[in-house]
């Protein structure tokens, strides 16, 4: 569980750090595209996709944009200064202990185990699919 824990946090800080570096002019920016990150859309995007999977409720909901935004400016202002690498696995162990602590006094325990459930599903599917299958690459030709 650790494991697909540590990709997921490497997973988004990864984004979130080539984001802070620069965005694609006229394209770049996730999620929506569209000139420079930024930690609100970022929040808001995270915070969606945990309303749709344990249905949060509004101040629920109030509460999880609330800490992925500060958590997104913090890593970023951390990968600015130079205080922080994107992979450093020392300090994502401890942002995700930190960020779990807060998530669970947010969600009722039943929301925390569907969280914590569809977190490690993703994991597990995490390089599978896409262009070519699991072993990457194009799709054969028809």
């Amino acid at each position: 569980m650790k494991k697909v824990l540590n990709l997921l946090v490497a997973g988004v800080m990864l984004v979130a750090g080539s984001f802070v570096s620069k965005a694609q002019p006229g394209g770049g920016g996730f999620p929506g595209g569209g000139g420079q990150f930024d930690p609100a859309q970022m929040a808001t995007f995270r915070a969606d996709m945990m309303k749709q999977t344990v249905n949060l409720t509004d101040d629920q909901y109030k509460k999880v944009v609330a800490l992925y935004k500060e958590e997104t400016e913090a890593m970023m202002k951390a990968f600015q200064s130079g205080q922080a690498q994107p992979m450093d696995p020392q300090a994502m162990q401890k942002q995700r202990e930190e960020q779990n602590k807060k998530l669970k006094a947010i969600l009722t325990d039943e929301q925390w185990k569907k969280w914590d459930e569809a977190m490690q599903n993703m994991m597990r599917n995490f390089g599978q699919g896409g262009p070519g299958g699991p072993g990457g690459g194009r799709p054969p030709r028809q």
